[in-house]
């Protein structure tokens, strides 16, 4: 076989250096909502075609996979692809494979900065399949056409966004209602499905609703009355009816609340007019969603027949101004006394009715001190036909999961100790069998090998090897390099370990390091430690942090290297 002089013929080495090598590939499958249904972009067939390609390129060692599930292209703000480039930050990941650009993201400008500012100061790979597109061997040509295909996408993105955002706002400026369900009371028209007529079934229960609070009763009382009548509720009827919303899996009946009454009691839609676009996103102007100022809704009079007169409306309107006046001239009144944050959110619920849990404030009778207890809120609204009385006193809550999350800080750093030990041993174990005499032979072999493939290479760009002859030899030295690949893998499988456990290790790593000197819990730590908490009706928790799947894998594999070692 010829061989030419790199200086004479003034040939790039990056391809040579990128087919020597080993790299840690991740694979990245992103599917969004308007995706479902293409099967060409499910995440099944993604992932299939990443798989073939990385099989197909013995220069690339399968890491990891990460799929991003119903999540826009339109931003980086996907939990997957986070965890993601902590593992290249971690230094687990150089190379990223995606099916095609679009996948990484439909923003230009985001996608064009990963791709020309982030993959380069990582020293990262990236490869996107059907786009041919390799930031280790891209010519100019091929940057272009990146960067062309990056506006293409966040153009597809946006125009799609621009249409439907038109659309929409053309049709409720018409009197069409746009809404997924009708309000309660009314029904979508057989014939019309933006058009909305009485519905004989609830209608009723609405007018009782506006006449009960026209008497003067409150939110809460035509609550009770309507939950001790056996009224149906809105999401109750929904869930009979075979509607699917966010309650409807809840063994439970759903029950009337004040929410459902206020949200009623101040709703145009019962005199006959629409008031929509109170919710807003738009993706062409990169809004996320938002609620609407009132002065924003697009309202249109007169686009159904109306439930109740506009003299009872505006009556009970005067009736809530009223009650909130009132609500007004009362708060602060305690305001000299401390007040708590709810610093865990949506994480903290109650386990038998599954609702977030509701910090409140109560105050001692010399009005001197402050409570804080969180309680069940279905409870407290309909009491024991709702739920039990589920609650807990906040300061116990919180050093029970700083506790708990000590504790297994604590587990953790003892497991990596004892990882890195095993480890250690195992490497010893393995030297003193005489493996590491032929784990450096093959690995003599195997750079002599990728030296000839590098040699081939620069002989097709010399013109010495024609692109059959070039893919002929290519095929059988890198037949020969996997083969070898592979049996150093198993020499070396006590290395390999350490990768296994991924962002699982990285990532507690990290979070033990940040907040193992904390004295006290803190949004930052639930943040970043805990997924859900539940709370029993006898007062015990059920706490899952974050990464337990990967947590237990570590576990797993301390056990594994153990008797690995002790045989």
């Amino acid at each position: 076989m010829a061989r030419v002089s790199r200086k004479k013929q003034n040939l790039s080495t990056s391809n040579v250096d990128t087919a020597a090598r080993i790299w840690k590939t991740a694979l990245y499958v992103r599917l969004s909502v308007e995706d479902n249904g293409k099967n060409s972009d499910s995440v099944e067939n993604q992932t299939t075609l990443l798989e073939e390609y990385v099989a197909g390129h013995p220069h690339l060692e399968r890491i990891a996979l990460f799929v991003d599930n119903g999540y826009t292209g339109t931003d980086f703000l996907r939990p997957e692809f986070t965890r993601m480039m902590e593992a290249v930050q971690a230094g687990i990941v150089d190379c990223v494979i995606v099916k095609d650009l679009s996948r990484l993201g439909r923003n230009y400008i985001e996608t064009s900065r990963f791709i020309e500012k982030v993959c380069p100061f990582f020293g990262l790979r990236f490869i996107a399949v059907n786009d041919n597109y390799d930031t280790a061997t891209v010519t100019n040509e091929g940057q272009l056409s990146a960067s062309l295909s990056n506006i293409i996408n966040d153009y597809y993105a946006k125009d799609i966004s621009r249409k439907v955002t038109s659309a929409l706002r053309t049709k409720m400026e018409r009197g069409d209602y746009i809404g997924n369900y009708a309000p309660h009371g009314y029904q979508k028209d057989p014939e019309n499905k933006n058009h909305l007529i009485i519905c004989p079934e609830t209608a009723p229960v609405i007018r009782q609703i506006f006449e009960l609070r026209a008497g003067g009763m409150s939110y809460m009382g035509i609550n009770k009355k309507l939950n001790d009548a056996g009224i149906v509720s809105p999401g109750q009827y929904k869930k009979n009816n075979g509607i699917k919303t966010n309650r409807s899996n809840t063994a439970r009946t759903i029950l009337w609340n004040k929410h459902m009454i206020t949200q009623i009691l101040n709703d145009i839609v019962y005199i006959g007019h629409l008031a929509q676009r109170k919710g807003s996103q738009c993706l062409y102007k990169g809004l996320p969603y938002h609620i609407t100022d009132k002065e924003n809704w697009i309202v249109v009079e007169n686009t159904h027949e109306p439930l109740i007169s506009v003299e009872l409306f505006e009556k009970v309107q005067e009736i809530n101004r009223q009650a909130m006046e009132t609500t007004k001239a009362n708060s602060g009144k305690y305001d000299y006394l401390p007040k708590a944050q709810n610093i865990y959110g949506k994480k903290f619920i109650c386990a038998e009715c599954e609702r977030i849990m509701k910090l409140t404030r109560s105050i001692n009778h010399e009005k001197t001190k402050a409570y804080f207890t969180f309680k069940c809120p279905t409870f407290a609204e309909h009491g024991a036909n709702g739920c039990s009385d589920v609650k807990m006193k906040k300061e116990d809550l919180d050093e029970a999961v700083f506790a708990f999350i000590k504790s297994q800080m604590e587990v953790f750093m003892d497991m990596e100790q004892n990882l890195r030990r095993l480890l250690a041993m195992k490497r010893s174990k393995l030297k003193q069998s005489g493996n590491q005499q032929e784990t450096t032979a093959i690995k003599q072999q195997l750079e002599k090998k990728r030296s000839l493939l590098s040699d081939l290479y620069v002989d097709l760009k010399a013109g010495f090897l024609s692109q059959d002859e070039y893919g002929h030899h290519k095929e059988i030295i890198t037949s020969d390099i996997a083969a070898l690949e592979l049996k150093l893998a198993e020499l070396q499988s006590a290395k390999i370990e350490t990768e296994e456990q991924l962002t699982g290790e990285m990532k507690w790593k990290f979070m033990v390091q940040r907040f193992h000197d904390a004295t006290e819990i803190s949004a930052d730590m639930v943040e970043a430690f805990v997924e859900s908490i539940k709370l029993h009706e006898d007062g015990t928790l059920d706490i899952r942090l974050s990464y337990m799947d990967e947590f237990a894998s570590l576990m797993a594999t301390n056990e594994r290297l153990r008797k690995e070692v002790a045989a």
